[in-house]
């Protein structure tokens, strides 16, 4: 299904209906069942022009058939397990990254990158590299100034996640210099729901509130922030890939910020506020969450996956 790094939605869709011993017939009347809005009219023909790339069905369809096979296979990409998390990572258009990313002043800087190519931005697990303490003590400036204060978390809480290996702290890096990161923790569901709902800070967190490998989890982001807006992407990229590659583990996605740029940037994602809490200085944080396959099932993912052809890099 993949040529030269390219996934196109025909192939996809093919491999789909036959993994799941459709015959074309029997999933147009499938479609039609599953939603007769979308699907009203659709044929044969139709949708034998779709698998062949001929035409193909637009955005909004498009993410209405992964929802589909979604539902049937219980997962949030099916038909995606001969790919691991590096085809992911080259699969994934990072143009159309950084379309849905969009525009952000204090999250994501605009240091010069014209010089600078996406190959020579390399993304790290935070813990593999010898330069933790410094990243940790870059990060929580960045915490105290833009949460204030707030999430009254340290370095202690930080270096201790880094290092327990549910977690992913990536860091992305430029001829040896720091130029951005996003730190996630993949906490026990019931966890999730409690920091999402106020029911418990993240400064509470012990390692038993972690997931482990083979258990479900769900995963909450602590941190972001990036040099430029390539650093800002290829770091997304390695984040949308890690959760493609760990679905089957993978239940929900979610955050919290009391930044409007982050709120600009949660809006270009499949993310919806869950509770609200007004701080004392007139501030207000807003906490974010999805399912993974509503949080994958977006037409600017989907775009980014399966629009290879027509998304180009630069």
């Amino acid at each position: 299904m993949m040529e030269e790094g390219n996934v196109y939605f025909s192939e996809y869709l093919r491999e789909c209906r036959e993994k799941n011993g459709l015959t074309q017939e029997q999933l147009v009347h499938a479609l039609y069942s599953y939603d007769i809005e979308s699907f009203e009219g659709l044929d044969t023909g139709t949708l034998s022009k779709w698998e062949r790339n001929v035409t193909k069905p637009k955005a909004s369809r498009q993410v209405r058939i992964l929802k589909f096979f979604q539902e049937r296979a219980d997962m949030a990409l099916p038909c995606w397990e001969d790919y691991g998390m590096e085809e992911t990572e080259r699969i994934i258009c990072e143009t159309g990254m950084r379309n849905l990313l969009g525009k952000s002043k204090r999250l994501v800087l605009n240091f010069p990158s014209a010089m600078i190519a996406s190959d020579d931005l390399k993304v790290y697990q935070l813990r593999n590299t010898g330069s933790i303490e410094k990243i940790i003590a870059i990060n929580i400036d960045l915490d105290r100034d833009f949460n204030r204060g707030y999430t009254r978390l340290d370095e202690e809480h930080f270096m201790a996640w880094a290092l327990h290996p549910s977690n992913t702290f990536y860091i992305c890096e430029y001829q040896d210099q720091f130029f951005g990161l996003l730190f996630t923790v993949r906490l026990k569901p019931e966890v999730f729901r409690q920091v999402v709902r106020f029911e418990k800070s993240e400064d509470e967190l012990t390692d038993d509130d972690f997931a482990t490998f083979d258990e479900p989890g769900s995963n909450y982001m602590v941190s972001f922030f990036a040099m430029n807006d390539k650093a800002a992407a290829i770091l997304f990229i390695r984040y949308y890939a890690h959760l493609i590659a760990n679905q089957d583990v993978i239940e929900e996605v979610g955050l919290g910020t009391m930044m409007e740029d982050a709120k600009k940037l949660i809006g270009n994602m499949n993310l919806h506020p869950v509770a609200t809490q007004q701080l004392e200085d007139g501030r207000e944080l807003q906490m974010y969450s999805e399912s993974l396959p509503d949080f994958i099932a977006s037409e600017k993912v989907l775009k980014m996956i399966f629009a290879k052809q027509s998304c180009p890099e630069e």
